[in-house]
């Protein structure tokens, strides 16, 4: 049955509404999408709150364009600035010797009480596992059978309101119904991580404009989550300022920046143009000395996170894995960041016949997502035999 859901997803440089549709295998399928870009959001706060509506407008009309269609409600992505990753262990007794739905859902409630989560004015988006254990067994996304007693790792993806009610009322200024709110962090970490990389633990690196998104992924969670106040914006602001050039010419030379060049690029010369037209030239020595002081910095952080807080949730089998247009759209941005990590490094890209680039990883993340969260509560409604509801709307706790 094909089902068609409406999506906005708040990038730090970009909004992007998407129109989607599921239809056989393809659950990507985009009839219609709008990016516009805008100023982003810091410490919590928008950066242009004045024009946040009518870039909100534009993005949504821009997707209704291509798509032929009204949007009238959507889903809505809350970015990884206003999220908070919350883990706990619990464990249960099964009564009957038998693990089922019941028992998987009181030790995921056991957890959820442990955490206190139902005390705090905070919206819960997700709670997904890392792991069960049976009895004495091993690590297992499957607990169902035989078993005495269930212990488990499960995560809680935690919504900060001030978003939440922000986002609310623009919508409701330009009249669209807000069907739920989902995380695009956990939503492009199912999308673009193998069921292989997750059952490893593996990392995934979001390197946006303005910051750098790093989420430690197990099972079908997010188990770390932290953001890294750099992106690839500050790549660009450090060559405007130094070259004293506009951002538009820097963000020019930022693109055509070769980490690791041939014999051709070692003595090229980069050209742009300044506010008047005027043509500017800079050795590569110069922009290379500019560029690499910059992603130093982001690396530099990168490797501090790693050392110091994820490495306790990472194997010796775990991948590293980057995403997103800061960096992994540089040539040889790649490789430069493995070497800076001491780590391997792989590029992840959605597989989609539309906005198929590291770029809009996150926005097809959170339409995967919707389009599982859907079919997973059908599933769950049709096996319980009651009437399928919403229930995207999370609830506190």
């Amino acid at each position: 049955m094909k089902r068609q859901i409406a999506a906005i997803e708040f990038g730090t440089s970009k909004i992007v509404t998407m129109i989607a549709q599921n239809s056989g295998l393809d659950r990507l399928d985009i009839v219609g999408s709008g990016t516009v870009p805008y100023d982003g959001y810091s410490d919590g706060d928008w950066n242009t709150p004045r024009q946040m509506v009518q870039r909100v407008r534009d993005s949504i009309a821009a997707a209704e364009m291509e798509a032929g269609i009204k949007v009238r409600e959507l889903y809505v992505g809350i970015p990884g600035e206003y999220i908070h990753v919350r883990s706990c262990e619990a464990e249960v007794e099964a009564p009957d010797g038998e693990i089922d739905d019941n028992v998987v859902n009181a030790v995921q409630d056991a957890a959820a009480d442990a955490l206190r989560l139902s005390e705090g004015n905070c919206m819960v988006l997700h709670r997904t596992p890392a792991w069960y254990i049976v009895d004495d067994g091993k690590k297992t996304m499957s607990p169902y059978g035989h078993g005495s007693r269930l212990r488990a790792l499960v995560t809680f993806i935690v919504a900060e309101s001030v978003f939440i009610e922000d986002v609310s009322e623009m919508l409701r200024v330009l009249n669209i119904t807000i069907l739920g709110f989902l995380s695009p962090s956990l939503g492009e970490s199912l999308l673009l991580l193998s069921l292989d990389d997750r059952d490893r633990a593996s990392l995934l690196i979001d390197c946006g404009y303005l910051n750098t998104e790093i989420s430690v992924v197990e099972g079908d969670a997010i188990v770390y989550h932290a953001m890294l106040p750099r992106g690839g914006g500050h790549i660009t602001a450090d060559l405007a300022t130094e070259l004293r050039i506009p951002m538009r010419a820097a963000e020019e030379i930022k693109r055509n920046y070769v980490f690791n060049p041939d014999e051709f690029d070692r003595d090229s010369f980069s050209e742009v143009f300044d506010a008047s037209g005027n043509r500017m030239t800079f050795p590569r020595e110069v922009i290379s000395e500019i560029v690499e002081s910059s992603v130093n910095e982001l690396t530099d952080m990168i490797d501090l996170t790693l050392k110091n807080d994820a490495a306790q949730y990472l194997g010796s089998r775990s991948q590293v894995f980057l995403t997103g247009g800061g960096l992994a759209l540089m040539r040889g941005g790649r490789e430069y960041l493995s070497a800076q990590i001491g780590r391997p490094v792989k590029v992840a890209a959605a597989k989609s016949s539309k906005m198929n680039s590291p770029v809009y990883a996150s926005a097809l993340g959170l339409a995967d997502l919707i389009f599982d969260s859907i079919e997973q509560h059908q599933e769950e409604d049709e096996r319980l035999g009651g009437r399928f509801r919403n229930l995207f709307k999370s609830k506190k706790g």
